[in-house]
């Protein structure tokens, strides 16, 4: 957090803020308008990003996309020397909770020995994004002792 005005600092958000774009606008703060849609969905962090797909599982209403095109998603991820780029596709639907179709993975560098920067690519398909079914993020517990 930086200081204000006052010299004070700020307090962080509660949660976190989505920050949205709109060519032509150069206020990205606040709501997006209503009926906002957008195209592709980058996850930079390949140290985790991977982790969130179930965020995607019905997501998504059906009114406001109606016959439009889902978004692509493009998930940084990592994965070791000994894995395939068939086992980061199964992690992928793991975490998505789904099937991921037509699944697209390039390497994009070399990070260390033993550990590949990859980007799995895929467009997000109406079964996952309208899923009507309890989400996956809303059932994630802390383990408990029994």
């Amino acid at each position: 957090a930086t200081g204000g005005a006052d010299g004070k600092r700020k307090p962080k958000p509660a949660k976190p803020v989505v920050k949205w774009a709109v060519k032509g606008l150069d206020d990205d703060e606040g709501e997006p308008p209503a009926g906002a849609i957008f195209d592709h969905v980058t996850m930079n962090l390949p140290a985790s990003a991977i982790e969130f797909l179930d965020v995607f599982k019905g997501a998504f209403d059906r009114e406001v996309w109606g016959s439009r095109r889902l978004p692509t998603i493009h998930c940084y991820t990592f994965k070791r020397a000994t894995e395939t780029y068939e086992d980061v596709v199964r992690r992928g639907e793991g975490y998505l909770g789904a099937k991921i179709t037509d699944p697209y993975v390039h390497e994009v560098r070399d990070v260390a020995p033993n550990k590949i920067m990859l980007c799995l690519t895929f467009t997000l398909t109406p079964d996952v994004a309208f899923w009507e079914g309890e989400c996956a993020a809303t059932n994630k517990r802390a383990r408990t002792s029994e």
